[in-house]
């Protein structure tokens, strides 16, 4: 058996990958494999690990997974394998002995910057992820877990970006989810990459998400946080990320708002404090490669617009005021500064500098 076999079966004998690391601490994947020939691993083993591994443990079923494998276009690399991602190897990401996939695994070899956040998120945090997201894909595959909330809009702003992202699953590739997000799958699939530790007909359980946190963390230099309340999952991810060794930035928010507690709590005790991507940029000595805006020559009532708008966000109405316009005036230089990519609607009627 070659070695790539050998992690395929320890894969498909769906022994959490803990346990199957333990194992390997102790004897290689050939040992293992030759000890079942006596039965002599049967009595270092509790009867439900010996009895999956057993199961599995046979040539012909490891050929059909291949088979099925290729048959689904889904392709898959061991820890046999040069290509595997070198950042997963280390002992305290704990590696999955294999890593399923759909797209271009090459893109993990780009700098990569985890983005999470909370799946109700608000609409502050949409627009600070769309927004930091689009500079920081010109110089970070940014990576993910397509949950709805801050997941689904990193994933769908680095592409709108025209950027790479990845998305990593807490099922198997055949049950991704959720179903609202399907289409972003297929998306990433054709134009990122989606990827799992699990063989593609797992369904997805309570364990299998906090589990995957750690393949996100683990593939990045830094974990970036947007919005998080102290039960969020997405502090799953930081935690791991501390236990790696990565960073942790965090984007401070409203100190009434649950949405706000994991992020200003994670700032609080060390993360690094986020307000736009050159913090992420500068922390890395990255250049943003974002193309600027290009200088126009604004008339007097955009000007008068724009400088209202350096003193906070307002509203439709508290811009009449403010400059002095009627409606259709302002209506007017508005939709030059919107065009311009000077002004930003942050909500219905709601107008800030972008």
């Amino acid at each position: 058996m070659v070695l790539s076999d050998l992690y395929l079966w320890l894969s498909y004998s769906h022994i959490p990958t803990r346990k199957i690391n333990m194992l390997l601490e102790k004897m290689s994947p050939s040992q293992l494999w030759d000890s079942f020939d006596d039965d002599e691993i049967k009595y270092s083993l509790d009867d439900k690990t010996f009895g999956l591994l057993k199961r599995t443990r046979n040539k012909e079923y490891i050929d059909r997974a291949k088979y099925y494998l290729e048959s689904n276009n889904i392709k898959y690399v061991t820890r046999a394998d040069p290509i595997y991602p070198s950042a997963l190897a280390q002992k305290e990401v704990d590696p999955p002995p294999v890593l399923y996939y759909k797209g271009d695994l090459s893109i993990l070899m780009q700098p990569c910057l985890a983005v999470v956040g909370t799946r109700k998120a608000s609409q502050y945090g949409r627009y600070v992820t769309s927004r930091t997201v689009e500079e920081l894909a010109s110089a970070f595959t940014i990576v993910s877990g397509l949950a709805t909330g801050i997941d689904g809009y990193a994933h769908r702003a680095a592409l709108a970006a025209g950027g790479k992202t990845v998305a990593v699953l807490g099922s198997g590739l055949f049950h991704a989810s959720p179903t609202s997000n399907l289409a972003l799958f297929d998306e990433i699939c054709q134009n990122g990459l989606a990827l799992s530790e699990y063989t593609p007909d797992t369904h997805a359980t309570e364990y299998t998400f906090p589990q995957r946190n750690r393949i996100i963390s683990g593939l990045c230099s830094g974990v970036l946080v947007v919005e998080a309340s102290y039960k969020s999952g997405s502090l799953i991810t930081a935690n791991c990320a501390l236990d790696q060794g990565r960073d942790v930035f965090a984007v401070p928010g409203d100190i009434d708002k649950i949405r706000s507690q994991g992020t200003n709590n994670l700032i609080k005790h060390g993360a690094i404090a986020v307000t736009c991507a050159d913090d992420i940029f500068d922390y890395y000595s990255v250049k943003n490669k974002k193309e600027q805006p290009k200088t126009v020559a604004l008339d007097f009532a955009e000007q008068s617009v724009l400088d209202a708008l350096n003193g906070g966000e307002k509203s439709f109405d508290a811009l009449v005021d403010v400059c002095g316009m009627t409606v259709p005036e302002l209506n007017t230089a508005l939709s030059a500064l919107l065009i311009y990519g000077l002004v930003h609607e942050k909500s219905k009627n709601l107008y800030t500098v972008s």
